[in-house]
């Protein structure tokens, strides 16, 4: 299976990019080094040097014995990820192409508004390059609550009871996570790929599936 891994720079991005390789996938990993470029601007840089990824995929090609590809870009750059979904044709695609909310969107008016812009920029990138070059591919978005906004209700904890259009299910809430910033906040969140026509109802959507968890 050939899988495009977005943000692939990130501890979380590198690291699915060697899983899946080591189980036999073809992989290419994407980036633009801007958290890099934050982490400096607010001097909070790593304790120890961290190889850019085409020292990884050296150091990967010796180690685990197989290719990484790499493709260095900007994902809100139409071009760039249009060739990029066209030239791989990926059958899936590990969306890990976003900022954190914290500390970067609580600096200042203009680091607040390049989360927003970086964050909502590549998942639209994405979505319709995956639509106009390879539709059958899965996307995988990983995120937090820092994307979707923080209800203004009381929300329950433990094993929750959902019931909506007929359809009940039950499911853990908070999920056990690694920090305490993203704790309960974690999501999930698989993009298929609707068979067929879509007919667009209000609970639709955009035809594709979206699992939280």
């Amino acid at each position: 299976m050939k899988v495009l891994v977005l943000g692939g720079d990130g501890y979380l991005g590198w690291a699915t990019a060697m899983h899946l390789s080591s189980r036999g996938h073809e992989i290419c990993v994407v980036d633009n080094y801007l958290r890099r470029k934050l982490n400096a601007q607010f001097d909070s840089e790593p304790l120890f040097p961290v190889p850019l990824l085409e020292e990884r995929v050296t150091a990967w090609r010796t180690h685990g014995g197989s290719e990484i590809a790499v493709a260095i870009g900007d994902v809100t750059d139409w071009p760039f990820i249009n060739n990029v979904t066209k030239r791989v044709a990926p059958d899936a695609v590990s969306h890990f192409a976003e900022l954190p909310s914290a500390p970067f969107s609580m600096a200042n008016q203009e680091c607040a508004a390049l989360v927003v812009q970086n964050n909502l920029g590549t998942t639209l990138n994405l979505i319709h390059a995956v639509h106009q070059n390879c539709p059958r591919a899965h996307i995988v978005k990983i995120g937090t609550m820092g994307e979707y906004g923080t209800p203004n209700i009381d929300i329950e904890e433990g094993w929750l009871e959902i019931s909506h259009n007929g359809r009940r299910d039950k499911f853990l809430y908070p999920r056990q996570s690694s920090s305490l910033y993203h704790h309960g906040h974690g999501s999930l969140m698989v993009l298929r790929p609707r068979v067929g026509p879509v007919r667009h109802r209000p609970d639709a959507g955009t035809g594709l599936r979206h699992d939280h968890g």
